[in-house]
């Protein structure tokens, strides 16, 4: 169960408007290429600000050379958003792989230093068997309608521990290097285990982007920030100027 499904910050009104906007949505007088198309008429400002902050730190690295990881990927909207703005901002290039990393069966990692929650501990946000494979398949999808379709397979979805995956890839990847990591793990560990394997291998002026940096509810990326970044990694840090809870490490020469 995703925390939008049982916390909400806006008025009972907002909330019985969105209700409504989901059910107008799935009663649309119009075809499925017409639905597709006007997709605007049910998408919320909130939404849509998060839309428009994952594009706007993904225009920070176009012209940087690197992979993009999804670390965290749960449902995948972000790894399809960088796909199709990948076609947008660089429908020429190619080698701008993304890589997906999450167990797909929920948050692992949670120790003593976490604050975990009826919502946020090791289990919660499971996404079902299977889905990782609808989720292949959505990415291949996205890629074959967009600009140089038929030259599909740049993404990779990789199941397990964060902790373990990601230096597994590394090691089977010896030459990849990384313009762009979004990261939501939101435990202490591996949060710590996954800024320490990739800011090795993020080219000067790369990004990592962090969902949860300045949330009380979920500390790990907090502490992790204040412990292990702020005194040993040179970096600028900022948030995306939609959604201020997107925050943005960009590291320095």
């Amino acid at each position: 169960m995703h925390e939008s499904s049982v916390i909400s910050y806006s008025s009972e009104r907002s909330v019985a408007s969105r209700f409504e906007i989901h059910a107008m949505m799935d009663t649309f007088p119009g075809t499925i290429e017409e639905r597709e198309r006007s997709l605007g008429l049910f998408v919320r400002g909130s939404l849509l600000a998060r839309i428009l902050a994952v594009g706007e730190i993904y225009q920070k690295i176009v012209g940087l050379p690197g992979a993009i990881l999804d670390v965290g990927t749960w449902r995948g909207q972000t790894a399809v958003l960088c796909e199709n703005f990948r076609a947008v901002y660089e429908p020429l290039h190619m080698n701008r792989r993304i890589v997906g990393f999450d167990t797909f069966t929920g948050y692992a990692g949670f120790g003593d230093e976490d604050k975990p929650t009826e919502l946020h501990h090791d289990g919660t946000y499971d996404v079902g068997e299977g889905y990782k494979a609808y989720l292949e398949r959505l990415l291949i999808l996205h890629e074959e309608s967009n600009v140089l379709g038929h030259l599909h397979g740049k993404h990779t979805l990789i199941a397990g521990d964060v902790r373990e995956t990601l230096p597994g890839y590394f090691a089977g990847h010896r030459n990849e290097i990384v313009a762009l990591a979004f990261l939501d793990v939101n435990a202490v560990e591996p949060t710590r285990k996954a800024i320490e394997t990739i800011w090795p291998r993020l080219v000067p002026n790369g990004i990592i982007a962090l969902w949860q940096l300045t949330r009380d509810v979920i500390a790990a990326e907090g502490q992790v920030y204040i412990n292990d970044v702020l005194p040993d990694l040179r970096h600028e840090v900022a948030y995306a100027s939609t959604y201020p809870g997107l925050c943005y490490l960009r590291k320095l020469a």
